[in-house]
C-alpha cells in the first residue's frame, strides 16, 4: 500500500504529479501457479486512504480469484477445449 503523496517513488509519476491527482495505491501481484508475474490487481483513489488487514486480505482473495479464472482458461485452451 502506498500513500502516493508521501512516497518518493511515486512523486514523479504523472498520475500523482499531474491532473489526475492520485493519492492512494494498493496492489497485490497476479502470479501464476508456476511463479510467473502477470501484473497487479490494484485499487486507486484520489483521496489518501489506509487499508485494514481485512481489506488487504480481501484484495489478496480477489487476486486469487482472478488467477484461478485465468489458470482455468489457460488450461482449457491448452487442452483444445
Amino acid at each position: 500500500m502506498i500513500v502516493t503523496g508521501r512516497d518518493p517513488r511515486a512523486l514523479s509519476n504523472p498520475l500523482v504529479a499531474g491532473e489526475f491527482g492520485l493519492q492512494f495505491y494498493a496492489g497485490v501481484p497476479l502470479t501464476t501457479r508456476n511463479g510467473c508475474n502477470l501484473g497487479t490487481l490494484c485499487v486507486l483513489d484520489c483521496e489518501p486512504r489506509t487499508m485494514t488487514e481485512s481489506e488487504v486480505a480481501t484484495l489478496e482473495d480477489l487476486a486469487a480469484l482472478v488467477m484461478n479464472k485465468l489458470e482455468l482458461r489457460f488450461e482449457s485452451r491448452a487442452a483444445g477445449l
